[in-house]
C-alpha cells in the first residue's frame, strides 16, 4: 500500500459493481466510484433509471461507466450476468449492495407497504427479506467467492440504523403538542432485513479475511427526501446533531471502504 493517502484513495484501475447503483443513495455512490478514477458498474432492475443515471453521470463529465439491468434477487441471471461482467473487466474489486425494497422504488403503488404490523401483508414480506437480504447475500456469494479466489476485493453492504436500534414508532403518531403525524412508519420486514445485512456482513467479514476481502457495512439513518417539514423537525429531535443526513454525506464512508485507505 502506498504512503500516499492520496494514493491509498485513488481508485484507477478498479472496477465496481452497484446493485441499485441508479436509486436515490446508489446514485450518489456510482458518483464517488467515478470521481475517485474507479468504473462504477450500475446495476438495476429498470432500464428507465439506470437511463437517467447514466445521463446524470455524463453530465458531470464522467465517461467510465457502464449500466446494466439485472434481477438481482435471481440467482441464475445473476451467475450470468456477473460473470460476463467479471470477464469483460478482468475482474471486480469493488460490490456495494445498494439495493432494497422501499416505498419509491415499488413500480405501483402498494397500500399494504406502511400496514400495521398486525395487517402484514405476507407477500411483502417475503419480497422485502428476498430484495433486501436474499439478494445482497447472492451478490455476495458470487462476487465475493471470485474476489476471494483472486485475493483482494471490498465488498460494501447498505444497511440501516433501524437493523440496529430499535424503530422509534412515535415519530410517526400525532402528539399533544400539535404535530399531525405522517401516513408512513419503519416496515418491519425492513428492519429485520437490514439487520440480517449486518450479520451478513460480520459472517462474511471474518470468513473471507484470510483472502484479503473487506466485508462492511454502513447503516445510514434518515436520509433527508422532501420529507414533511414537521416529521423532519420530530425526527431530528432524536438526532444529537439535530437534523437529518443528505444524500451525499456518505460518499466519503464509500470512497474509504471501497479503496485501500481501509
Amino acid at each position: 500500500i502506498s504512503d500516499s493517502v492520496k494514493e491509498q484513495f485513488n481508485l484507477k484501475g478498479k472496477s465496481a459493481i452497484i446493485t441499485g447503483g441508479a436509486g436515490f443513495l446508489g446514485i450518489q455512490f456510482s458518483e464517488t466510484i467515478a470521481e475517485m478514477n474507479g468504473k462504477p458498474i450500475i446495476i438495476d432492475i429498470d432500464d428507465e433509471v439506470l437511463d437517467r443515471a447514466a445521463k446524470k453521470l455524463t453530465q458531470k463529465n464522467y465517461s467510465n461507466f457502464s449500466t446494466s439491468v439485472l434481477d438481482i434477487s435471481n440467482e441464475k441471471e445473476c451467475i450470468n450476468v456477473y460473470g460476463k461482467i467479471w470477464e469483460e473487466n478482468n475482474g471486480i474489486d469493488i460490490l456495494i449492495n445498494c439495493a432494497a425494497l422501499t416505498k419509491s422504488g415499488l413500480e405501483n403503488s402498494n397500500p399494504n407497504f406502511f400496514a400495521d404490523f398486525e395487517n402484514t401483508d405476507q407477500a411483502l414480506w417475503d419480497q422485502g427479506l428476498k430484495v433486501n437480504l436474499t439478494a445482497t447475500q447472492i451478490s455476495c456469494k458470487i462476487l465475493g467467492s471470485k474476489m476471494a479466489n483472486k485475493g483482494q476485493g471490498s465488498i460494501i453492504n447498505i444497511a440501516s440504523d433501524v437493523g440496529i436500534i430499535s424503530p422509534n414508532h412515535n415519530i410517526y403518531l400525532p402528539d399533544e403538542y400539535g404535530y399531525k403525524g405522517v401516513n408512513f412508519n419503519s416496515p418491519a420486514f425492513y428492519a429485520v432485513s437490514k439487520a440480517g445485512v449486518i450479520h451478513l456482513t460480520k459472517y462474511l467479514a471474518t470468513y473471507w479475511a484470510k483472502n484479503n476481502v473487506r466485508v462492511n457495512s454502513i447503516s445510514p439513518a434518515g436520509v433527508y427526501r422532501d420529507h414533511d417539514k414537521a416529521f423532519v423537525k420530530k425526527l431530528s429531535e432524536q438526532i444529537p446533531m439535530e437534523r437529518m443526513a443528505l444524500p451525499n454525506e456518505f460518499k466519503g464512508a464509500i470512497a474509504y471502504l471501497a479503496s485501500n485507505a481501509s
